[in-house]
C-alpha cells in the first residue's frame, strides 16, 4: 500500500506517537485519538531528561482506523494540539523481543562470570 514505509513494521492496530506535549497523560492521548477511532488503550511514556516532546502508544479497535490515522494524521497537527505529530505503526512486541534483551543484548555470550543470558 502506498504511504507506508517499506522498511517499517507492517500495518497493525498499535501506533507509536512522537511529538506529544510534555504534559501529556494516558487520558489526554486517548482523548486526542478518540476523535479518529475507537481507542482500546493509550499509554504515555516517561519523558527522558532533555527531551522536548513526549511519546506514547495508542491501540485502536480496528486496523482500518490505525491505517487511516497513519495516512492522515502523521505530520499533521491534530485538533487540540499546536504542533505536528509523528505517527507510525508500532513494532509488535514479538518482533521487538527478537532484537535482543535490552540495551546490553543478552543471549549466549562469553562472560567472566560464566555464560551470560
Amino acid at each position: 500500500m502506498a504511504g507506508f514505509p517499506a522498511s517499517g513494521p507492517a500495518p497493525n492496530d498499535n501506533l507509536m506517537i512522537k511529538g506529544l506535549p510534555l504534559d501529556s497523560t494516558d487520558e489526554s492521548i486517548k482523548a486526542i485519538f478518540s476523535q479518529y477511532g475507537t481507542v482500546k488503550s493509550a499509554k504515555c511514556l516517561p519523558v527522558a531528561q532533555g527531551k522536548t516532546a513526549a511519546a506514547g502508544f495508542v491501540t485502536l479497535e480496528k486496523l482500518e482506523e490505525a491505517k487511516w490515522i497513519v495516512e492522515n494524521i502523521n505530520g499533521q497537527i491534530p485538533q487540540g494540539l499546536t504542533s505536528p505529530l509523528e505517527v507510525i505503526f508500532a513494532t509488535p512486541r514479538e518482533q521487538r523481543a527478537e532484537k535482543g534483551k535490552g540495551k546490553m543484548g543478552g543471549g549466549d555470550r562469553w562472560s567472566p562470570y560464566g555464560m551470560a543470558g
